[in-house]
């Protein structure tokens, strides 16, 4: 199956790196679907649609062990997952997924220097981003942090660009609701 992947993508480089990837992150895209899906083929058959999505937008992946790359490895296997269980007739409740997560204080006393002040509002952005509910966090991460666009978060997502947009100006309202003032 990998040589299928590796014919998707442009050059030799990306398909040295493609190959790096694939075997580095094989198992852990197995094991994030078979816990989602629980049935071996249909796991197979995740994990093979996510290579396939990667493989077509992988001129965007940066480093291959890079934090941002493996959150974009299990956002893509996880959607993927869900979205099969969701065609087998399983509804997870996926849409209504309104879990609240803790908010972290970013609080930090002492002098510092403005680029550590702006390394620190950055990271505290990016912990909330995680925290979101499911149905915002993934395509909040891909836009600010990997900072995709909206038709190509759609086709790695496999959703409408209405409904990324929608996504993303619900998840800007709760960080925002969140945020508010912490950073005046």
């Amino acid at each position: 199956m990998l040589q299928t992947f590796l014919q998707i993508v442009d050059t030799p480089e990306e398909q040295s790196k493609f190959e790096k990837l694939y075997y580095q992150y094989m198992q852990l895209m197995h094991f994030i679907a078979k816990n989602i899906l629980n049935d071996e083929g249909l796991t197979e058959d995740a994990v093979n649609e996510a290579f396939l999505r990667i493989a077509k937008n992988f001129h965007k992946v940066g480093d291959i062990d890079s934090g941002q790359t493996k959150s974009f490895i299990l956002i893509i296997v996880r959607n993927v997952s869900l979205d099969m269980l969701k065609n087998n007739g399983n509804d997870l409740g996926y849409e209504s997924d309104a879990g609240e997560a803790t908010e972290e204080n970013a609080g930090h006393t002492g002098p510092v220097s403005d680029s550590v002040f702006e390394s620190i509002r950055y990271n505290a952005l990016v912990a909330e981003i995680k925290s979101l509910p499911a149905i915002y966090r993934d395509v909040m991460y891909l836009l600010c942090v990997c900072e995709y666009r909206y038709v190509e978060i759609a086709t790695m997502l496999d959703l409408s660009v209405v409904a990324v947009q929608k996504r993303a100006q619900r998840g800007r309202e709760v960080l925002i609701e969140r945020l508010g003032g912490r950073y005046e």
